[in-house]
C-alpha cells in the first residue's frame, strides 16, 4: 500500500506512527517531532529536486537578475568538478 501525503505535519505523523518513512530538506531538520530519528541519506543516493526563480513576466533578464541566478546555480554544482577541486571545493568566484 502507498501513500502520498504532501503535508508536513502528515508525513511526520505517519512516520511517528511507524507507517513509513519520509524524506526531508535539511531546513526542516529543527523542526521535526522529538519522535522521529534523522537518519542521513548518501546524496548520491537522493532525487533531484527542481528549483526556480520568480522573475516579473514580460521583462528581459537585467544584469542584476543574472548575477542573482549566479549564486544558486554555482551552489547547486557537483563538488567534485574539476573548477571546484582547483579551487578548494568552493564554488568559483567565492573566497
Amino acid at each position: 500500500m502507498a501513500f502520498r501525503v504532501n503535508d508536513w505535519t502528515a508525513k511526520q505523523g505517519f512516520v511517528a506512527a511507524g507507517l513509513g518513512i519520509t524524506v526531508l530538506p535539511e531546513l526542516a531538520a529543527e523542526a521535526v517531532r522529538p519522535d522521529i530519528a534523522l537518519v542521513p541519506v548518501d546524496p548520491a543516493d537522493l532525487p533531484c529536486r527542481k528549483v526556480y526563480a520568480g522573475t516579473p513576466r514580460g521583462l528581459g533578464h537585467s544584469p542584476a537578475v543574472g548575477a542573482f541566478l549566479a549564486l544558486p546555480r554555482s551552489a547547486a554544482a557537483p563538488k567534485d568538478t574539476p573548477a571546484r577541486k582547483a579551487q578548494g571545493g568552493r564554488a568559483p568566484g567565492t573566497r
